[in-house]
């Protein structure tokens, strides 16, 4: 599967994807590619409501704005009840349904219809604003418990006699002996300073640090010892009380947690859709179609090319082609396009299957539960000792195995490290037996002429060279991108049905617009004509 996702260049384009919410990007990292009709119905419907979302909101940026701002602002809780939740967690789930309920507002009747967007919490989002705290706050206040409220007032007045005694204290060694703690809990002063350290005793906590120096550190007072232990059990007490206001709120919560991650799958759904949606209006995406087990295609783009392409300046040809048979193959010369028409196929059934629209004026096809890619750059992995070749037929052989199931299979330029005739024996054996298939569609791009030819096989090939108005005699001097820009623009990038009896010829040329020498060239096609 990855070396299809790989061949595709899907990777780099499903980037481009970008959920707002949490769930939403663990969905995206997830990349699943479905297997089940109705869930990708059910995705592809819920993309078209974003749609129509988002085409209304062209008019009201602000609007929009504020949409993403409350998706953005979703923070993941959990997703199993607890017995009690910390102040973090409470603060989350109130953080969650202060966003929600503002995008419930936010969107349109067909959204809230489509998603299940409704809010029935405001009791427990009023238990959660208790103390009159901000929308996306929380804290546990006073006003949740009188007890509590009684011993934080108690804890603040022993705070405010602890720091009377400790000014008193920290101006009496100022006094006497000009020193200034801060937040410092020693000193070290020299030891000339106290002339009898014993009559510090008082204050001051001295104690030898070198021959020439004493460490000091204040001393309480017994009167201040006595409030600190008193503070100590005070702070005991409130957090009891604090565990006591987290336990009923805890309560609370999970009082509505079935709805809270009901909620929460509202957002992750209609996150993932409007995220599909910008996508969709951003490339000039379609909804994909399942139409029995033909492949249908109008107007397909492979994003990756067309995108380069429009950085070279030259000219993108979308995809047209329909293929009926279990089996098709695609002939044509080494430039002419074979690779992106099959990539071009790949990218837009992994757009389909992974929930997105596709670029393309139409796309219609069929569910596959396989898909495989057999050709150059498949990762080899523990295949020590194997050649390309025989890397290949390994390959083959391991996804032989999913073949009862409907299954995606692309053959770019199989067999192509063997002698020719051998790999036009093996193309032909594989293309028969596939084509007998009514679970496999499979796509073979080949530049060997050889391969049998069956009546139940579809063969299509790259149109090819125009020669019209093509020089071959090019200056040497000219620079390898000029040379491929003169190829691309006299390439024909278009599917056509294949004869058998067709000649083509486009090798040579191409070698000779890359800068062959003539001279080669030129006995290059005396020997292809001794041949034809």
């Amino acid at each position: 599967m990855q070396d299809f996702i790989t061949y595709a260049q899907f990777e780099g384009f499903w980037e481009r994807f970008q959920p707002e919410t949490p769930f939403g990007r663990s969905v995206k990292e997830a990349m699943t590619i479905h297997r089940n009709a109705v869930d990708l119905e059910r995705i592809w419907n819920e993309t078209e409501v974003a749609l129509g979302m988002l085409s209304e909101l062209e008019g009201d940026p602000a609007r929009l704005s504020r949409i993403s701002h409350h998706l953005k602002r979703i923070p993941r809780v959990p997703e199993a009840p607890r017995g009690l939740y910390d102040e973090v967690e409470i603060f989350q789930f109130k953080k969650f349904l202060h966003n929600y309920k503002s995008l419930v507002f936010l969107v349109n009747v067909d959204v809230r219809r489509a998603f299940a967007f409704d809010y029935a919490s405001d009791a427990l989002e009023e238990l959660l604003d208790t103390g009159r705290q901000s929308p996306e706050s929380f804290y546990i206040a006073d006003a949740f418990s009188k007890e509590l409220a009684e011993v934080r007032a108690e804890i603040q007045t022993v705070n405010t006699e602890i720091q009377a005694l400790q000014h008193d204290r920290s101006e009496a060694i100022r006094t006497q002996w000009n020193l200034s703690f801060g937040d410092r809990p020693f000193l070290v002063v020299p030891r000339e300073l106290l002339s009898d350290p014993a009559k510090a005793g008082a204050l001051l906590l001295v104690e030898p640090f070198d021959e020439t120096r004493f460490t000091v550190r204040p001393v309480p007072s017994g009167e201040e010892l006595i409030l600190l232990e008193r503070r100590s059990a005070l702070l005991a007490k409130e957090r009891v009380c604090e565990g006591t206001v987290l336990a009923e709120i805890s309560a609370a919560v999970n009082g509505e947690f079935e709805r809270v991650q009901s909620y929460r799958e509202a957002i992750t759904r209609f996150d993932l859709a409007f995220a599909r949606a910008r996508m969709a209006r951003d490339y000039q995406m379609v909804r994909p179609r399942f139409h029995g087990r033909s492949v249908a295609v109008t107007g397909g783009r492979f994003l990756p090319c067309e995108e380069v392409c429009r950085e070279l300046g030259t000219t993108y040809l979308p995809l047209e082609v329909t293929l009926d048979a279990s089996a098709t193959v695609i002939f044509g010369s080494n430039m002419g396009g074979k690779t992106v028409a099959l990539k071009t196929l790949a990218f837009l059934q992994l757009c389909a299957q992974a929930g997105l629209f596709v670029p393309a004026e139409a796309f219609s096809t069929r569910l596959f539960q396989h898909f495989h890619y057999l050709g150059e750059g498949c990762a080899k992995g523990e295949v020590r000792g194997l050649s390309g070749f025989g890397f290949e037929i390994r390959s083959f052989i391991e996804a032989w195995d999913s073949f009862s199931k409907s299954t995606l299979v692309i053959f770019d330029e199989f067999a192509r490290t063997t002698n020719s005739r051998e790999a036009e024996a093996i193309l032909s054996a594989v293309v028969e037996s596939v084509s007998r298939s009514e679970t496999v569609t499979a796509l073979f791009s080949t530049h060997f002429r050889g391969v049998s030819r069956l009546p139940e096989i579809q063969y299509l090939r790259m149109q090819g060279l125009d020669r019209r108005g093509l020089a071959l005699g090019q200056d040497a001097a000219m620079t390898l991108a000029a040379r491929i820009r003169i190829i691309d623009e006299h390439m024909e990038f278009r599917l056509i049905p294949d004869a058998e009896d067709a000649q083509v010829a486009d090798a040579i040329v191409v070698a000779e617009l890359l800068g062959l020498p003539s001279e080669i060239a030129s006995r290059a096609k005396h020997y292809f004509k001794q041949d034809c």
